[in-house]
């Protein structure tokens, strides 16, 4: 009878952790799969968003980093990326629009924590 009582008490807990991790939407998920969100947002000098920037994401600085992830920002000038946490991204950031408008920013460096959501704020300059 106490072994029944047991059981009972730890399925209803494991039950009730399961509901509770449900609850807490995806991000709660991303943590425990030891993934993070990376928030990239590019703006101008005036903090309008720029479009037509290509975000390269590397595992490396430099020549040497392999490219894990590339994006070209829309209108909104924003995007997310999800990484693993703990591992160093190197974000470079070049104008592809012609004639070119902003100088490439190379090797900005982001290393995810275990929070939810990072955020990286990249100022284009001509």
């Amino acid at each position: 009878m106490k072994n029944l009582l047991k059981i009972t008490v730890l399925s209803s807990l494991l039950i009730i952790a399961c509901f509770m991790i449900v609850a807490c939407g995806g991000d709660t998920e991303n943590f425990v799969q030891g993934q993070a969100n990376i928030d990239v947002t590019v703006k101008d000098s005036s903090a309008a968003p720029v479009s037509n920037v290509k975000i390269e994401v590397k595992d490396a600085a430099g020549a040497a980093g392999k490219i894990i992830e590339t994006y070209i920002t829309t209108a909104t000038g924003a995007h997310t990326f999800l990484v693993t946490v703990g591992t160093d991204y190197f974000f470079t950031f070049t104008d592809a629009a012609l004639p070119v408008r902003y100088a490439t920013q190379t090797d900005l460096k982001v290393t995810p924590q275990l929070t939810n959501t990072q955020t990286l704020n990249v100022v284009m300059l001509p």
